[in-house]
C-alpha cells in the first residue's frame, strides 16, 4: 500500500471557507489532494506494511475490498487531534502532526495569534465533523473490527505525550497478552493482531535482536520487574507482517527457542452471538514451534520435496534418572522423532562420572528437548552434555501421577499400550511411567497422540546390529553436516522419497552383525540390478520419486496439523501405489510371489517387502476415504472454498449438519434477493445488482444519493458513488455471515472426524510406509553398487572363525567421491597374521586417512553395500572404536592429553576380540618420553591379551615402537614416500606415494609439513639445525646404551674353554654402566 500525504483518505475535505487561515503540509513538502481548494494534512506513515486505520475509520481492505465504516464515538473520543502526535497501537501509526508554517520570519505576534485561532478553530470543526459520522453496526471482517474495538481502547493511552507516562492500567490486549505470556514464561508469544505478528515484553527485546526488527520503546518485562517499566504504560513491541510467518518462524526456531503463535479463536459473527462482551477479540495458542515440533506443527507449503524439513532428525526425551550402588547412575530413556514417529527406549547404567554411554545416545536420536525426572536433580557432566547438544532441558523431581495429568480416554490409552509392551519390558513399571512423563510434557504442544501407538516403540540396543559409540560416528564422518556433501551417508543417500532417507540413515548407524540378514540385502540389491528395467519396478520408481513425505503426513495427521491438500495427495498417493500393483497383478503373482518366479528365487527379501504390501492393498479403505472429499475444492485457490466445500457430501457419512447449514445460508441469500427486488422499486433501477456477493452493498451515484431513504446506512463512498445497506440487508448480511462462520466451524470439525478415521488405520498405513521405505533403501544401495569397481563383500559365517579381514586394492569411499585421484591399498589383519598394524610414515602422508578408510569399508560391508575395491573378505565386527584428533573440552575442565587418555580408555573397556580399534598416534599430547612410555605400555598390553585381542590399527611418529615388542600379533607398515633436495635447502622435501609398504620409517618429515604451511625459511633453517644436533645426540646416546648390553651378551656366549680374560671384561662392562650412569 503506497502512502498517502492526505487526510482526504480518511475523511471528507475540509474547505478554506470553513477555517481561517489554516495550512497544515510538511516542512518542505505542501502539496494538496483532489480540488484545488481542499486543505492537505500530512500523514507520517511508519511503515509501508501496515493498513492505516485513522482513530475514527477503518480503512478499506487492499486485498478483500472490505467497506470503510465511521464509528460512533464518545464525547472524549470525538475530540479533534491536538499538536501531539497521535498513536495507533494496532497497526503502527507513528503519528500524524499538525504544524504551522509561518509567512515569513519576521511576522508580528499578532499574526502569530490569529494562527493559533485558526488552529483551534480547526481543531472544533473537526469535532464536528466527526460527530455527525455515526452508524450502527461493526464490519464483517474479524480483523477490521478487531482493529476498531482494541484500538479505541488503546488510543488514549498514546495519544498525547503530555499524558503522564506510567499511569493507568494496562491497554485490554495488554492484559490478554499478560495473562497469555504468565503461562507460557518458557516459550516466545508471537501474537496476531490484525494483519500483523507482534511480540511484546522482554519476547520483543529477543525476537527483534535475532530478526533486526525494530523494537517500539515500552515496559520490558511482563510483569514489571524492570526499573524502567515504570516510565510506559503498554509493553515494549516488535512486529512483522504475518506472510513473514514462516520465514521468522524458521529464524527464531533455528536459535533454540520454542515460539507460541497465539491467533483469534472467535470472529467478528461469533462474537456478536457470544457471551464475551469485551472489546478484545479471544486468543488461544494454535502451535507452538521447537526444533523438534517444526516439522509436524508448520501448515506452510513445501517448496521442495527433497529438501529436510527443519529439525527432521530432532528427538524429545523423557530421561529418568536413579541413584544406583557403587557410584553407578540408571537412566530410563524414551525418546520420540515427532516427524516419524519413532519411539526409542533405553534402560542402561553408567558410571556417574562418564557421559559415554549417553553421548552416544544423543549423537543417534539429537534430542533438541529433555525432561528430566530425579530427585536429586541432574548431574552437573550430564548438564554440560546437553548443553553442548543445544538441547532444551527441564528437570522434575517427580514422576506424573494417574488421574492427575491424564483424561479418562488417555488413561484407557495408556493401559492397552502397557498391556501391549509389557512382554518387550518384562513388566518394568517404573519405566513405563517415564513414558507418562513424556505425554505430559508433549501435551504442551498437544502431540502426544504418537506415543499411544505400540507399534512405534523401538530398543536402543540390539543383537541384531552394531552399535557405534559417539566419538566413531564423528571421527569417521558417517553423518557429519547433518548428513550432507562429505559424509558416508552422503555416499549412499540415492533414496527417491524423504521416508526413504530416514530409513538409510538408520541403516547407515545401526550396521547388521547377524550374517543372514546381510545376505538377504544383497541378494535383494544384485536381484534390483538385474530386473529394475521391468516395467513394473520402472514404473514404481517413477511414482516413489513423486511422492510427498508420507511418514511425516501420517503423523501429522495423527496430530491434527495436517493441511487438507496435504491429505488428499496422501491418500491419492497410496491409491496410486495400490493402482499400480492393481495393473500389474499378473507380474506380482508370476515372477514374486510364485517360487518359479525369478523375483522369488533372487531374494527373500524382496517377496517379503511385496507380499506385506499386497496383503495391505487387498483389505484398504482408504479408497472409500477418498471418495469423501470434493477434488476440485481441494484445488481451489480460496482457503474458505477448501474448508467448506472440502467434503463430497453425496459420499460422506456425516453430512447431515453441514446440509443443514447449507440450506440456512441460501435460504438468507433467496431473502436478500427478494430484498434486492424492492430495492429496485424503491430507487427504479430495474437491473440494479449487488456490488458483489459479499457484503450486499447498494451502489449509488452521488449526485443520486438525495433519493437514497434516510434509514439506510452509508457504508462507504467515493468520489463519484456511495455504498449502502438498508436496515433489512444489514440484518441479514449479520445472519449471513455468522451461519458462514457455523459452517467453517463444522466442517472444521468433521475435519478433524475424517482424520480420526484414518489414524483408525495408522499401523497398516505405517507398515505399507516402511515397506515402501525398505524397498527404496535396497534401490539406493543398489545405484551405490553401479560405481566403478566397487565389489560385493564376502563374509565368513563360521562363528567360531577368529576375526580377519583381507580387502585387496580397497580405497576410502569419501575421499575418493571428493574427484580425488585416491591411491588403492590392501589390507591384511588376522589373529596370527598381524593382528595389531603399527603404522608410521611422514605427516600428511595418508595414515589417518588408511585407517578411517579399513573401518568406512567396514561399515559399508555390515550396511549391504557394494564397497570400492578389488575383493573384501571378513568376518563379521561387533564394535568399531576410534581414538582420532586432538581435542581440548573446557566446559569439562579437560586438557587434549586428558581427552586422549579417556578416549584410550573407552576404546579398551569396551572392546571385545571381535571389534576393531583404530589408534591414532596415542601418546601426542604430551611429552616424547612420556608418550613413548604410554604408547609401549598399551601396545604391550593389547598383545598380552592373545586371542581375546582386538584387531588395532595403531599409527605413530614413535619408529622406536616397532623394535621394542616382538610378537606374531604385530606387524609394521609404513606410508611410502620419496625424498628430494631442492637447490638452496638443507633439508630434504617428501614426495608423498600414500603407498602401504612393509617396514618402519625413520623420520616423520615434520619440516616439509611447516614448509607447506608456508613457515619463514629462516625458521625453518634453525629448526633443521637443531633438529639434526638432537638426532646425533639420540644416536649416540642410543649406541652408548646398546655397548653394555652388547658386552653383556658376549659374557654371557662365553665358554668356559676360551682363554678371553674374563676378569677384564667384567671390569669393562662395569667402568661403562658406572659412565652411562653418572
Amino acid at each position: 500500500m503506497s502512502k498517502q500525504s492526505t487526510i482526504s483518505r480518511f475523511f471528507k475535505p475540509i474547505k478554506k471557507d470553513d477555517v481561517d487561515r489554516v495550512t497544515v503540509s510538511h516542512q518542505e513538502d505542501n502539496h494538496q489532494s483532489g480540488n484545488s481548494k481542499d486543505t492537505s494534512i500530512c500523514l507520517d506513515d511508519s511503515s509501508d506494511d501496515d493498513m492505516i486505520i485513522e482513530n475514527h475509520a477503518v480503512s478499506v481492505n487492499e486485498h478483500h475490498d472490505q467497506p470503510v465504516i465511521q464509528q460512533p464515538k464518545t464525547e472524549e473520543q470525538t475530540q479533534g487531534p491536538t499538536k501531539a502526535d497521535v498513536h495507533d497501537d494496532e497497526q503502527g501509526i507513528k503519528h500524524f502532526a499538525f504544524k504551522k508554517h509561518s509567512e515569513s520570519e519576521s511576522d508580528s505576534n499578532m499574526t502569530a495569534m490569529h494562527e493559533r485561532q485558526a488552529e483551534s478553530s480547526f481543531d472544533q470543526k473537526l469535532g464536528k465533523i466527526m460527530k455527525k459520522r455515526k452508524v450502527d453496526f461493526k464490519v464483517s471482517s474479524m480483523f477490521h473490527d478487531e482493529l476498531n474495538n482494541e484500538n479505541n481502547s488503546d488510543e488514549n493511552e498514546s495519544t498525547s505525550k503530555s499524558t503522564k507516562k506510567g499511569s493507568g492500567k494496562l491497554t485490554p490486549l495488554d492484559q490478554q497478552v499478560q495473562k497469555l505470556k504468565l503461562e507460557n514464561m518458557d516459550k516466545v508469544l508471537v501474537v496476531r493482531v490484525g494483519y500483523k505478528y507482534k511480540c511484546f515484553a522482554q519476547d520483543a527485546v529477543i525476537v527483534s535482536k535475532i530478526l533486526q526488527i525494530k523494537l517500539i520503546p515500552g515496559k520490558l518485562t511482563i510483569d514489571g520487574s524492570n526499573d524502567s517499566d515504570a516510565n510506559y504504560k503498554q509493553f515494549a513491541y516488535c512486529s512483522f507482517p504475518d506472510v513473514r510467518l514462516d520465514v521468522h518462524l524458521q529464524r527464531l526456531v533455528y536459535h533454540n527457542l520454542k515460539v507460541a503463535v497465539v491467533e483469534q479463536s472467535e470472529t467478528t459473527a461469533i462474537k456478536k452471538n457470544s457471551s464475551n462482551k469485551s472489546n478484545v477479540f479471544q486468543r488461544e495458542i494454535s502451535n507452538t514451534f521447537s526444533k523438534a515440533t517444526y516439522g509436524v506443527n508448520h501448515s506452510f507449503d513445501r517448496k521442495s520435496n527433497t529438501n529436510p524439513i527443519l529439525g527432521n532428525t530432532k528427538s524429545i526425551w523423557a530421561l529418568e534418572i536413579v541413584n544406583g550402588c557403587t557410584n553407578n547412575l540408571e537412566y530410563r530413556l524414551v525418546s520420540v522423532n515427532l516427524n516419524s514417529g519413532e519411539i526409542i527406549t533405553d534402560i542402561f547404567s553408567d558410571n556417574y562420572r562418564s557421559t559415554d554411554k549417553i553421548s552416544t545416545r544423543i549423537k543417534y536420536l539429537e534430542p533438541s528437548e529433555c525432561v528430566v525426572i530425579s530427585s536429586d536433580g541432574i548431574p552437573k557432566s550430564l548438564q554440560k552434555v546437553f548443553t553442548a547438544q543445544e538441547c532444551i532441558l527441564t528437570v522434575n523431581q517427580e514422576l506424573p501421577h494417574s488421574g492427575e495429568h491424564f483424561t479418562e480416554d488417555e488413561e484407557k490409552k495408556l493401559a492397552i499400550l502397557f498391556d501391549k509392551l509389557a512382554p518387550q519390558y518384562g513388566g518394568n513399571q517404573r519405566f513405563m511411567t517415564t513414558i507418562k512423563a513424556l505425554v505430559t510434557y508433549l501435551k504442551q504442544y498437544n502431540l502426544q497422540q504418537s506415543v499411544f501407538f505400540s507399534s512405534n516403540y523401538k530398543s536402543f540396543a540390539s543383537t541384531l546390529y552394531m552399535t557405534m559409540d559417539h566419538s566413531t560416528i564423528e571421527c569417521l564422518d558417517i553423518s557429519s553436516n547433518s548428513g550432507g556433501k562429505g559424509s558416508l551417508f552422503w555416499i549412499l543417500d540415492h533414496t527417491r522419497t524423504s521416508f526413504g532417507s530416514r530409513k538409510l540413515r538408520q541403516w547407515i548407524l545401526h550396521p547388521l552383525v547377524n550374517h543372514d540378514d546381510l545376505e538377504k540385502r544383497y541378494d535383494a540389491i544384485d536381484c534390483i540390478r538385474e530386473t529394475v528395467d521391468d516395467i513394473f519396478f520402472d514404473s514404481l520408481n517413477n511414482i516413489l520419486s513423486k511422492a510427498p513425505d508420507l511418514l511425516n503426513t501420517l503423523n501429522r495427521m495423527t496430530y491434527g496439523r495436517t493441511s487438507r491438500k496435504e491429505v488428499y495427495f496422501f491418500l491419492k498417493q497410496l491409491i496410486v501405489v495400490r493402482d499400480h500393483f492393481k495393473l500389474h497383478d499378473a507380474y506380482i503373482k508370476n515372477e514374486i510371489l510364485n517360487e518359479t518366479g525369478k523375483i522369488h528365487k533372487g531374494s527373500v527379501y524382496l517377496v517379503e517387502i511385496f507380499r506385506r504390501l499386497v496383503n495391505y492393498f487387498a483389505s484398504l479403505q482408504l479408497p472409500n476415504l477418498f471418495s469423501m472429499i470434493n477434488i476440485s475444492a481441494v484445488l481451489d485457490k480460496d482457503t474458505t472454498i477448501q474448508i467448506t466445500e472440502f467434503f463430497n457430501l453425496n459420499n460422506y457419512d456425516n453430512s447431515a449438519e453441514i446440509l443443514d447449514i447449507q440450506r440456512q445460508i441460501e435460504g438468507i441469500k433467496s431473502e436478500l434477493d427478494e430484498n434486492l427486488k424492492s430495492i429496485r422499486k424503491i430507487l427504479k433501477r430495474p437491473y440494479l445488482e449487488y456490488k458483489n456477493n459479499i457484503e450486499y452493498l447498494i451502489e449509488i451515484r452521488n449526485t443520486q444519493v438525495k433519493g437514497v431513504p434516510p434509514d439506510w446506512v452509508k457504508v462507504n463512498s467515493t468520489k463519484v458513488v456511495s455504498r449502502f445497506w438498508t436496515p433489512s440487508t444489514a440484518k441479514l448480511v449479520d445472519r449471513l455471515n455468522y451461519l458462514k462462520e457455523v459452517l467453517i466451524r463444522e466442517c472444521n470439525s468433521e475435519y478433524v472426524r475424517f482424520l480420526g478415521k484414518i489414524s483408525e488405520e495408522y499401523s497398516g498405513l505405517k507398515s505399507v510406509i516402511e515397506s515402501l521405505a525398505e524397498y527404496d533403501c535396497i534401490l539406493s544401495l543398489a545405484a551405490t553398487s553401479c560405481n566403478t569397481n566397487y565389489c560385493r563383500p564376502q563374509f565368513h559365517k563360521e562363528c567360531d572363525k577368529s576375526q580377519y579381514i583381507h580387502i585387496s586394492q580397497g580405497r576410502n569411499p569419501i575421499i575418493e567421491s571428493l574427484d580425488v585421484q585416491y591411491v588403492p591399498n590392501d589390507v591384511n589383519m588376522a589373529q596370527n597374521d598381524g593382528k595389531i598394524n603399527i603404522i608410521t610414515g611422514p605427516n600428511m602422508g595418508g595414515k589417518s586417512s588408511y585407517i578411517r578408510q579399513v573401518a568406512l569399508l567396514i561399515i559399508m560391508a555390515q550396511v549391504g553395500s557394494y564397497v570400492p575395491a578389488s575383493s573384501m573378505k571378513l568376518t563379521l565386527f561387533d564394535r568399531i572404536l576410534t581414538r582420532i584428533g586432538a581435542q581440548d573440552s573446557i566446559l569439562d575442565g579437560m586438557s587434549t592429553f586428558r581427552m586422549e587418555m579417556e578416549d584410550v580408555l573407552r576404546c579398551l573397556t569396551q572392546s571385545t576380540s571381535r571389534s576393531l580399534l583404530l589408534l591414532d598416534e596415542v601418546g601426542r599430547g604430551t611429552g616424547s618420553i612420556d608418550g613413548k612410555a604410554i604408547s609401549y605400555a598399551l601396545l604391550r598390553y593389547l598383545v598380552g591379551q592373545d586371542t581375546n585381542c582386538p584387531l588395532v590399527l595403531f599409527t605413530t611418529h614413535f619408529p622406536e615402537l616397532s623394535n621394542s615388542i616382538h610378537s606374531p600379533l604385530l606387524k609394521n607398515y609404513f606410508m611410502d614416500f620419496v625424498e628430494e633436495y631442492k637447490e638452496n635447502e638443507s633439508w630434504p622435501s617428501v614426495i608423498f606415494l600414500y603407498t602401504l609398504k612393509p617396514g618402519v620409517s625413520s623420520d616423520s618429515y615434520g619440516l616439509n609439513v611447516a614448509k607447506l604451511a608456508h613457515i619463514p625459511l629462516a625458521i625453518l633453517e634453525s629448526a633443521f639445525e637443531k633438529s639434526s644436533q638432537l638426532k646425533e645426540r639420540e644416536k649416540n646416546e642410543t649406541t652408548l646404551l646398546n655397548t653394555p648390553l652388547m658386552i653383556k651378551q658376549i659374557l654371557q656366549n662365553l665358554n668356559s674353554d676360551n682363554n678371553y680374560d674374563k676378569e677384564s671384561l667384567v671390569s669393562l662392562y662395569n667402568g661403562l654402566l658406572e659412565s652411562i650412569t653418572e
